[in-house]
């Protein structure tokens, strides 16, 4: 899989995201999907992996929607293209994700404020 075709599907989570289509974030992962979410026990999140293309779509929702007041926008994150949730000017989420034939298998999301302090750091 190419860089380029591995952010396609990147992007269409993100805009899938952005219209809050859960059919069209669904259509983006395999059935048997694992999202990990860090929240270093600071904030409200699920403790154990989230399992399934269901339960994985709502949690990106959860943590990624507009209507959440969330404003989505791209950028590299360890050398691969990741979503970031901002709140209020804040980063509260950074998503990151692992593909298989062209779908998302493995989705990584730090929502823990002690790992997001750089990025809320005032130069």
């Amino acid at each position: 899989m190419t860089v380029a075709s591995h952010e396609a599907v990147i992007r269409r989570v993100g805009a899938a995201v952005a219209q809050d289509d859960p059919a069209a974030l669904g259509a983006a992962l395999t059935a048997d999907v694992v999202a990990l979410v860090d929240s270093g026990g600071d904030v409200l999140a699920p403790i154990l992996p989230v399992e399934g293309r269901d339960a994985v779509a709502r949690e990106l929702l959860a943590a990624l929607s507009p209507r959440t007041g969330a404003t989505l926008t791209e950028q590299r994150v360890n050398g691969a293209l990741a979503l970031i949730a901002r709140r209020g000017g804040r980063v509260e989420a950074i998503v990151s994700f692992g593909l298989r034939r062209r779908r998302i298998d493995r989705v990584w999301i730090v929502r823990s404020p002690q790992k997001l302090r750089r990025w809320n750091a005032i130069p």
